[in-house]
């Protein structure tokens, strides 16, 4: 069972920060936490912060930021947090001119709206956290934090309560989670002791908190994170108060009793549904399936009774079912319902995991990640292949700069006779393209993703439809209908990178070809080069030798242990889950499918007019 993720407020060891940045990471990730919370970078580049927090492990979940210093450059200081990889942003702390009972106030409320509505562009959340003074009554009798919530909607404004100063302010903190249910996604947990001039804050456990009832009741009213703040430490040293103080959550041992259950809906419960997702899905056990929809009825009855909840609804219209109350929508339809079915729900308010490619069409693809931005919703594409453990050496390898600089690839995606002819496969209108745009893709997400480079120059592209009209074909799921087979059965492209690197795709469901690979890539580097043509080999000079390099990358290892390895498909839901639940990064990002839809779409455009199409 997954832990409840906890994350330190990097405001309790800003002495430490300030002393040595990067240690001070190492040491948060050494004590346990799972992500951090930024008060200020200490003159570091967001870049730099992100590669430390990458380089620890460390999710970057959050930060406070002054108003401020918010409000007067909105897009540039949002963008920064942005770019570490914060899913929220938080205005910490408001000055006295700014505060309820003040003209300013106002100027507060407005400026949450215009600070809110900039997050969400950019892909975050904008949170309020509380002190004591928003407990001051109005006139009416509320809190002034109740007129704040009041006046900003929750899509726009979301909550991260303080539990230290609700108390002190005079509300239950469990019952104020309670009151606002669903908008805390973040929770400080905060302890102290109250004396004649105020409090002292100490280590959790060491005041008068009850943390046990917090804990349970930010489990039940949806935070995602617990954040441990300590401001000052009067009766220790910061590391040792946040080491106790973590120590203390983890004897509670309510952490394990925190994995949330999410509901999903799916739409499209034929082939893929069956085969990869609601496989996947069961075995992760975190995700629950309510809702089923699909335009024959009988497949979604079918996928109810096999996977869904007692009370699962089915449809088969689409826009019915993004009206449920799901955190999710799986879209697992043909291509040409990607983009309609996956904005749609993203404007429903729910997470999306679609089905590659992204799109049929570049356009749509484009319209799918607005619409991610401006919803703040999660969506990610379904390359599986990034999980295999081939791949996962190899990206490493990548990543670790042991093949230098990649400059010329090759995406391989051939089948000799092998042309699905089941579903919409062959269907142009429906699906878009032929093998190019169905297994194409993945070769190409795969090479792009290893040399991590998105920025195309030129494509130039070609595909044949010459082994479709056949009848006596050899094909491997029989025969092949020529009437229906209206898309390519091969497709090559010769792509330029703005950066100077070659990559050659091909593709194929049916090419009189021995030298048959699917899904796979290889890679030319300065320092090595690297292919899975025999299993995952990396070619390389050592000791002034020519030498290959062939990892094992089995289960096993172990006499007499047969090793279980992960499928792909697993792990692409677990990541998912955890992106939704925990704020975790997702391994495929919209915007890397949105290359490859881009590049997809120039080489059918390129093999139509006979001309090659170059990229501003």
């Amino acid at each position: 069972m997954k832990k409840f993720p906890i994350a330190l407020q990097l405001y309790s060891v800003r002495d430490d920060l300030e002393k040595d940045f990067e240690g001070t990471l190492k040491k948060v990730k050494e004590l346990g936490y799972d992500g951090v919370e930024f008060a200020g970078l200490y003159g570091k580049a967001p870049a730099e912060v992100k590669a430390l927090c990458e380089k620890y492990s460390l999710v970057p979940i959050s930060a406070h930021v002054p108003f401020v210093d918010m409000m007067a450059d909105p897009e540039k200081v949002l963008g920064d947090y942005a770019a570490i990889g914060c899913r929220f942003v938080a205005i910490p702390y408001l000055t006295e001119e700014y505060r309820p009972g003040t003209d300013g106030f106002q100027k507060t409320i407005e400026g949450a709206r215009l600070l809110g509505e900039t997050a969400k562009k950019l892909g975050m959340t904008l949170l309020y956290h509380n002190h004591d003074f928003e407990f001051a009554k109005t006139p009416d009798g509320t809190y002034a934090l109740d007129q704040l919530y009041a006046e900003v909607p929750a899509d726009v404004l979301g909550a991260e309560p303080d539990t230290c100063w609700i108390k002190v302010g005079g509300p239950d903190p469990s019952e104020w989670l309670k009151k606002y249910s669903g908008r805390c996604p973040l929770v400080h947990v905060k302890d102290f002791r109250g004396k004649a001039d105020g409090v002292d804050l100490l280590a959790l456990g060491e005041g008068e908190q009850d943390f046990p009832t917090l804990v349970k009741t930010a489990k039940e009213c949806g935070a995602q994170w617990l954040v441990i703040e300590q401001d000052d430490h009067p009766y220790g040293t910061p590391m040792g108060d946040m080491k106790k103080s973590l120590n203390y959550l983890k004897e509670l041992g309510k952490e394990s009793d925190m994995t949330k259950i999410i509901k999903a809906g799916v739409v499209g419960c034929g082939g893929i549904a069956n085969g990869k997702h609601f496989p996947a899905i069961k075995k992760n056990g975190k995700i629950e399936l309510v809702a089923f929809c699909d335009l024959i009825k009988e497949r979604a009855e079918k996928a109810k009774e096999e996977y869904g909840t007692p009370d699962a609804r089915v449809y088969t219209d689409y826009t019915e079912l993004v009206k449920e109350d799901v955190d999710v929508v799986y879209v697992l339809t043909p291509n040409n319902a990607h983009a309609p079915v996956s904005i749609a729900a993203m404007k429903a308010g729910k997470h999306v995991m679609c089905e590659k490619p992204m799109a049929k069409t570049y356009a749509e693809a484009k319209e799918m990640v607005k619409t991610a931005k401006e919803t703040g919703k999660i969506l990610t594409i379904g390359y599986q292949n990034r999980y295999r453990a081939d791949s996962q050496y190899l990206k490493s390898a990548c990543e670790a700069d042991e093949l230098g600089e990649i400059y010329y690839a090759k995406a391989h995606a051939i089948r000799r006779r092998a042309v699905p002819t089941w579903g919409v496969f062959i269907d142009e209108e429906k699906q878009g393209g032929g093998p190019l745009i169905d297994i194409g893709t993945h070769a190409l997400d795969l090479t792009l993703w290893m040399m991590n480079n998105y920025e195309p120059a030129s494509v130039t592209g070609s595909t044949y439809r010459k082994l479709a009209d056949q009848t006596q074909t050899g094909n491997a799921w029989g025969d092949w209908d020529p009437k229906k087979f209206t898309v390519e059965d091969s497709a090559f492209g010769f792509i330029k990178m703005k950066n100077g690197a070659t990559i050659v795709l091909e593709a194929s469901w049916a090419l009189n070809s021995l030298d048959v690979d699917e899904a796979k890539t290889s890679l030319c580097g300065t320092k090595a080069g690297a292919d899975m043509k025999d299993g995952l080999r990396i070619n390389r000079v050592h000791h002034g030798r020519q030498c290959v390099e062939k990892p094992d990358l089995g289960a096993g290892g172990v006499a007499f242990y047969d090793g279980t390895e992960e499928k792909p498909a697993d792990i692409e839901a677990e990541v998912f889950y955890n992106a939704v639940t925990k704020g975790t990064p997702l391994t495929v990002e919209p915007e890397q499918a949105l290359v490859v839809t881009q590049l997809l779409e120039a080489i059918y455009e390129s093999a139509k007019t006979g001309k090659t199409i170059y990229f501003d």
